[in-house]
């Protein structure tokens, strides 16, 4: 579990990355053992690496809806559950789907070392819908901005107490 491991597992989704905007399925899946599990944000399960590559083929082919689009990831976060698996969950940005012009989600992958290699076991990605109402846990929310035509991102933090998604009526103090 160390730095090399985490670069190592970060490197995964940058790869995939490269392979989506290159539209090649089969670079997309270069990480994945045979058996792995991918469920996209529209609900589709594959239960496999073949499952998932005939997927990818559809959808980045000739008429696939991800024909002309690119997908990056700024933000990622790693938390190791054993000392040959992993969790990460990310922010990711699709821009030139056919269906929509641009989409944010959340991805969590579930990694293990194998033959001292990380491989991908399990993906789970869900798109974050604008006007959904979502109720922070924790101490902070991470409100993130996207600036349009930059592509910059602005990060500020708020004490859930202060972030409002809708209008509620004060609470009196605990005392």
């Amino acid at each position: 579990m160390t730095k090399a491991d985490e670069d190592a597992i970060r490197e995964i989704e940058l790869r995939f990355n490269q392979a989506w905007g290159q539209h090649d399925p089969d670079a997309m899946v270069e990480s994945l053992v045979d058996d792995a599990q991918f469920v996209t944000v529209n609900g589709a399960w594959t239960k496999s690496r073949d499952g998932f590559r005939d997927l990818m083929r559809r959808l980045h082919g000739a008429n696939g809806p991800f024909r002309s689009s690119t997908r990056e990831t700024p933000e990622m976060h790693v938390r190791f559950l054993a000392p040959d698996v992993a969790v990460m969950h990310s922010r990711f940005h699709i821009y030139g789907d056919v269906d929509e012009s641009e989409r944010t989600s959340i991805g969590t992958r579930v990694v293990r070392k194998v033959d001292g290699r990380w491989r991908t076991v399990a993906v789970q990605n869900t798109d974050v819908r604008a006007g959904r109402r979502h109720y922070a846990v924790g101490p902070t929310v991470t409100l993130y901005a996207r600036l349009r035509k930059s592509r910059q991102y602005l990060h500020c933090h708020a004490r859930p107490s202060a972030l409002s998604l809708e209008q509620r009526e004060p609470r009196p103090l605990l005392g």
